[in-house]
């Protein structure tokens, strides 16, 4: 059984993904919290009801979208989607109006702190969200909650 076919599914792993991204992101600005000249980065930030609506057919994009915006295209299921690398295809941009210390770098070590512990709670909740449609698939299929 193919789970990305599962809208939901396929929203919780894109965004586990995304999730995974802005881990490495937030983790290279507080490694470069004393390299004079790092600007801190960050991902464009994503709205996750616009994901479960995309997969799901409801919004779907136009027709050249792919084409646009510069993405590769697949012609055939078992092609690699242009989507990739360690900030799951999301680019990172640099955080515009933020402190800067005297040699020029703009890492905020609380705020990277902050992030960093809401990036790991938005994770484990997606992580439950995706374990429970697991067990709910399981009972549809007669299988039972109880193994995992």
């Amino acid at each position: 059984m193919d789970l990305s076919t599962i809208p939901i599914m396929s929203a919780l792993k894109k965004h586990m993904k995304w999730l995974n991204g802005n881990q490495s992101v937030i983790s290279q600005n507080i490694a470069n919290a004393n390299t004079p000249g790092y600007r801190a980065k960050e991902l464009k930030k994503q709205d996750f009801s616009a994901l479960v609506d995309s997969t799901s057919g409801g919004k779907a994009p136009t027709k050249g979208a792919a084409k646009a915006s510069g993405m590769m295209r697949t012609t055939h299921a078992r092609h690699m989607t242009g989507a990739g690398g360690a900030t799951g295809g999301a680019a990172s941009k640099e955080v515009k109006g933020g402190e800067e210390s005297l040699n020029g770098n703009s890492v905020i070590l609380e705020e990277e702190a902050l992030k960093l512990a809401n990036n790991q709670m938005k994770y484990g909740m997606v992580v439950k969200l995706y374990r429970k449609n697991m067990g709910l698939l399981r009972i549809a299929m007669g299988k039972g909650a109880g193994r995992r």
